[in-house]
C-alpha cells in the first residue's frame, strides 16, 4: 500500500511537471502568435501564388525541389490560402500545435516502452525545452519538421502494435516530410519489441531503398539538392569546424549563454529559483521509487553505440550538403532523439542524490526557457523592424525602382541566437523585396551590401535610392513615415 501510494504520488507530480513545462512553453512562445508576422520563405509562399497562380507555384516548386521533401506542399496549402485572409498568428499556430503533438506522441511512445513515471513526462518536457526550438515551432515554412517527427512517432508506435501496413504509410509520410529516411530502420529496430523487430526494420529499410534513389534521380534544380555524388562525399571532409559549431548551436549552449547575459543580473535570480524548485521536487520524483537493476557495461556500450549511430544517420543528409549552415531547426530531429533516449537511459539509473539531480534539471529547464524567451524577443523586435523599414523604403521609391542598402548587419537585435529565426528580411534581397510587396504593395529591386557579402555597399549604379542600414534602424525606432 505504501509503495502504491508513493507511485501514485510520483505519477501526479510527473503530470504536474509536464503541465508546468507545457504551460511555461506556451507562455513564452505565444507572443509570437499574437503579434504574428511572416518570416523569409513565408512571404514568398504567400505572394507567389497570387502572381503566377497556385498551379503555377506548385509546378515551380516541383521543378525546383524534385522529389525532395514533398511536405513543402503542405506548407504551401497552409500558408498561401490564409496568409492574407486571417491574422498570420493563426498560421503560426499550425507548427506550434504540431510541436505540442510531438510531445504528446513522445510521451505515449515512452509509455509504450514500459518506462515508469516520471520518465515519459520528462521526455515530453525535454522535447519542449529545446533551447532553440522556437525556430521549428513558430515558423510556418518549417512546419515540415514537427509534421515529419510527429508522423515518425506515429509510425514507431504502430510498428510496436504490429500494424505494419499503417506503419509503412506513416513511415513514408514521415520520410517525405523531414530527412530521416536513413535513420528510420535503426529507429524501428530500437523501438520495437523482439517479436516485431525484424519485420518492422525490414519494412523501414525497404522504404529507404525506394526513397533514397528517388531523391538521387530527381533532385530538382535547387543547388542544395542537385549535388553530384562526388561533391557529397567531399562535403563530409569539408569545414571540419562545423562538427563542433553545429552541436554547440543546436544544443543551445551558445543561445543559453546569450540569454543569461541578455537579462543579467535578473537571470541569476531566475536560475536560482529554477534550481531551488528542481531540488525541492527532485526527491518526490526520484526518491521513493523502485528501480530496475542497472544494466551491465556491455548493454550500456551497445546502447551508446546505437544512439551515436542514430544521431549520425539522421544528420547524414545535412553532412553531405554544402553549405551546411547550423540553423537550429536542422538540429530538431537530433533533439527528439535525445528527448527519447535520455529518459530511457535515466530510467535504468539508481538516483541516490535526487535533490542534486533535481536542482540540475531545474537549472537546465530555466536556462532553456530563457533561451526560448530570447529567441521570441528577438523575433518580435525584428518583425517590427521589417515592417517599419520596408514601409519606409516603399514611400521613397517608385514601383519598379531600385533600392541599395549599405552596411547591412546579420541581425537587428544584439544579442541574438544563431539561425534564420533571428535574421531580418534584409539578409536576403528576395526576402526584402517580398516583405516590401507584402507590407506596402510596392514592387522594387533591393540590392544589399555589408559584412555578409564582404563589402560595404552593393552596386549603386542605376539605384533610385541609396540608404544605410542605420537609417532604416532609426526610421523604424522613431516611427518615421
Amino acid at each position: 500500500m505504501v509503495r502504491t501510494t508513493a507511485a501514485q504520488g510520483s505519477s501526479q507530480v510527473s503530470r504536474n511537471l509536464l503541465l508546468g513545462v507545457g504551460g511555461l512553453f506556451l507562455l513564452v512562445t505565444l507572443p509570437v502568435v499574437v503579434a504574428g508576422q511572416p518570416l523569409a520563405d513565408d512571404y514568398h509562399t504567400c505572394l507567389r501564388p497570387t502572381q503566377i497562380g497556385l498551379d503555377g507555384f506548385l509546378g515551380e516548386s516541383t521543378r525546383r525541389m524534385g522529389a525532395v521533401r514533398p511536405a513543402r506542399f503542405v506548407e504551401i496549402f497552409v500558408i498561401a490560402p490564409l496568409c492574407q485572409q486571417v491574422p498570420f498568428g493563426l498560421v503560426i499556430l499550425v507548427p506550434l500545435a504540431l510541436t505540442l503533438l510531438v510531445g504528446l506522441l513522445l510521451h505515449g511512445l515512452l509509455r509504450d516502452l514500459g518506462l515508469p513515471p516520471p520518465w515519459p513526462e520528462a521526455g515530453a518536457a525535454l522535447w519542449l525545452l529545446h533551447p532553440l526550438g522556437a525556430e521549428a515551432a513558430l515558423w510556418p515554412s518549417a512546419l515540415h519538421v514537427p509534421l515529419g517527427l510527429a508522423l515518425a512517432l506515429v509510425a514507431l508506435r504502430l510498428y510496436r502494435r504490429g500494424r505494419h501496413g499503417w506503419a509503412a504509410v506513416a513511415t513514408v509520410a514521415a520520410c517525405l516530410s523531414v530527412e530521416i529516411v536513413l535513420a528510420f530502420p535503426l529507429a524501428a529496430w530500437m523501438a520495437t519489441p523482439r517479436e516485431q523487430r525484424y519485420r518492422a526494420t525490414a519494412i523501414a529499410a525497404g522504404i529507404a531503398l525506394l526513397l533514397v534513389p528517388a531523391y538521387a534521380l530527381w533532385p530538382g534544380t535547387d543547388p542544395r539538392s542537385a549535388v553530384a555524388l562526388t561533391d557529397r562525399v567531399l562535403a563530409v571532409f569539408s569545414d571540419l569546424g562545423w562538427y563542433v559549431r553545429f552541436p554547440v548551436a543546436g544544443l543551445g549552449l551558445h543561445s543559453i549563454v546569450l540569454a543569461i547575459w541578455w537579462v543579467f543580473p535578473a537571470s541569476v535570480a531566475i536560475l536560482a529559483l529554477g534550481g531551488w524548485i528542481g531540488a525541492r521536487f527532485g526527491p518526490r520524483l526520484l526518491g521513493d521509487r523502485p528501480t530496475n537493476p542497472p544494466p551491465g557495461w556491455q548493454v550500456l556500450l551497445r546502447y551508446g553505440a546505437a544512439t551515436a549511430a542514430l544521431i549520425a544517420l539522421v544528420n547524414v543528409p545535412l553532412i553531405v550538403t554544402l553549405p551546411r549552415g547550423h540553423t537550429p531547426r536542422t538540429f530538431t530531429p537530433t533533439w527528439l532523439i535525445l528527448a527519447a533516449l535520455v529518459p530511457v537511459a535515466a530510467s535504468r539509473v539508481r538516483w541516490r542524490r535526487a535533490r542534486v539531480v533535481g536542482a540540475v534539471a531545474g537549472l537546465f529547464a530555466t536556462a532553456a526557457l530563457l533561451s526560448l524567451a530570447l529567441s521570441v524577443s528577438v523575433r518580435l523586435e525584428t518583425a517590427e523592424f521589417n515592417e517599419a523599414a520596408t514601409r519606409y523604403l516603399a514611400r521613397r521609391v517608385a514601383d519598379g525602382g531600385v533600392v541599395a542598402v549599405c552596411d547591412v548587419p546579420r541581425t537587428v537585435v544584439t544579442p541574438a541566437p544563431v539561425g534564420s529565426f533571428a535574421l531580418h528580411e534584409f539578409a536576403y534581397d528576395w526576402a526584402a523585396e517580398d516583405a516590401m510587396r507584402f507590407y506596402a504593395g510596392r514592387n522594387a529591386e533591393v540590392r544589399l551590401g555589408g559584412p555578409l557579402w564582404g563589402t560595404r555597399c552593393p552596386d549603386i549604379g542605376g539605384a533610385d535610392l541609396v540608404v544605410g542600414f542605420d537609417e532604416l534602424r532609426r526610421a523604424a525606432a522613431e516611427g518615421i513615415p
